[in-house]
C-alpha cells in the first residue's frame, strides 16, 4: 500500500479513536477499514456497556458499519489506542478473518509509525467460511 493510503488509514484511525465510548475501562481504541476502491474508509470504535460484556471492540465495530453500508471487500485496517499501538483480540481477529484471508493490519503507534501483520499471521491456521 503506498505511503498516502498508509497516512490516510493513520489520520482515520486517529480520529476514531477520539470518538471512543469507553468510561468504564478509559481505554479508548480507534479502528479504520480502508475498503477495496482504495477512497472509502470505515471508522469503527469500541463502545462500552455497563452490562461489560454487552461492549463491542473497534474493529468489529468498523467492520459491521462497513458491511450494512454495503461494503464487503477491503485492504486494508488501521487500530490504535489511545496510548498508541493496539492489536486485535481474538474476537476481533475471527471476524476479520471472515472477510479475508490476508487482509494488512496496520497497528499504529501515536506519532504514525506502525507494526503491519496480515491477518494470516495474526490467526494462523484460521477457521473461515470456506471450511463449513
Amino acid at each position: 500500500m503506498n505511503s498516502k493510503l498508509v497516512n490516510e488509514l493513520f489520520k482515520q484511525t486517529k480520529e476514531a479513536v477520539s470518538r471512543a465510548y469507553c468510561p468504564y475501562s478509559n481505554f479508548a481504541v480507534g479502528a479504520a477499514l480502508l475498503c477495496d476502491d482504495k477512497k472509502t474508509v470505515i471508522q469503527g470504535a469500541n463502545v462500552e456497556n455497563a452490562s461489560y460484556s454487552v461492549g463491542i471492540c473497534a474493529e468489529r465495530t468498523a467492520i459491521v458499519k462497513a458491511i450494512t453500508s454495503g461494503h464487503n471487500k477491503f485492504m486494508a485496517l488501521g487500530v490504535m489506542c489511545h496510548k498508541g499501538r493496539v492489536s486485535p483480540c481474538g474476537i476481533c481477529r475471527q471476524m476479520i478473518r471472515e472477510f479475508s484471508k490476508t487482509l494488512d493490519i496496520y497497528m499504529f503507534e501515536l506519532d504514525g509509525t506502525y507494526t503491519k501483520a496480515s491477518i494470516k499471521d495474526l490467526l494462523p491456521d484460521s477457521f473461515g467460511p470456506e471450511d463449513l
